[in-house]
């Protein structure tokens, strides 16, 4: 239970930082051009998460409460290549009624550091190659993530596509396939609607289909909110989640 605990406080944490394959950060942008950050400039973001669980388990139902809070700023070298960096921490309370008696178990741990790069090649298509670490200094082991991703922009909407691959030295490799469609309601307001496919190699391959909605609002030209939902499906077992960003560009 509380290995279970902590994957789904980690799983959080990633779910908060708008990054995974076919999930790419929603920025609301002029609808005639594709959003473009010259060299020198940073951005940093807080997001926060949460996700609820009920189901029957051999104990009894179990009920489990997970939240994280996630970090993440990101450096642009070139126009064309940004380094970036995150963190964050994930809790989680479990609750098993069995008969009378009722189990409580709380967890809060730290998910580590995280620092990649990616770079943009021109092109109509946009083409972008990828690269995430994450760093063994929270108690786990080493991760290696690499991506290339590509979009085009047909004014009002932006359709983009990721595969990933992850390599973990002492733990199963994963591979992911996403598609995303942002529609841009005005200069403030862009939707976006996703779907990511994973499959996780091991003993025993297990699929993972999330799907995605969520939209952000630019407050002015430094600040904007966005907003995510989700629904997950994993070796038959359905999760929801909610997360929430706030993204600061100075």
């Amino acid at each position: 239970m509380f290995k279970n605990n902590r994957w789904r406080a980690g799983l959080l944490a990633s779910l908060v930082s708008f990054s995974g394959a076919g999930a790419q950060n929603l920025q609301p942008i002029d609808p005639l051009q594709r959003p473009r950050t010259g060299a020198g400039s940073a951005s940093f973001s807080v997001s926060a998460g949460y996700a609820p669980d009920l189901r029957q388990t051999p104990e009894g139902l179990t009920s489990n409460v997970s939240g994280g809070l996630g970090l993440s700023a990101s450096y642009n070298v070139t126009e064309r290549f940004v380094v970036t960096a995150s963190t964050g921490i994930g809790g989680a309370r479990t609750e098993t009624l069995n008969g009378d008696t009722v189990d409580a178990a709380s967890r809060l741990n730290w998910n580590g550091l995280d620092v990649g790069a990616q770079y943009t090649f021109e092109g109509r298509y946009a083409p972008a190659l990828g690269l995430d670490v994450s760093l063994p200094v929270a108690g786990g082991g080493w991760a290696v993530t690499g991506s290339a991703s590509a979009s085009v922009l047909r004014d009002p909407v932006i359709l983009d596509g990721t595969l990933a691959a992850t390599w973990r030295p002492e733990g199963a490799a994963s591979v992911s396939a996403g598609a995303g469609v942002s529609f841009v309601v005005n200069e403030a307001v862009t939707l976006r609607t996703d779907a990511v496919q994973s499959l996780t190699f091991g003993t025993l391959t297990v699929p993972s289909t999330t799907l995605g909605l969520g939209g952000a609002y630019k407050i002015d030209e430094q600040n904007s909110l966005q907003a995510r939902t989700t629904l997950n499906v994993t070796g038959g077992r359905t999760t929801t989640g909610l997360s929430v960003t706030y993204l600061y560009r100075p």
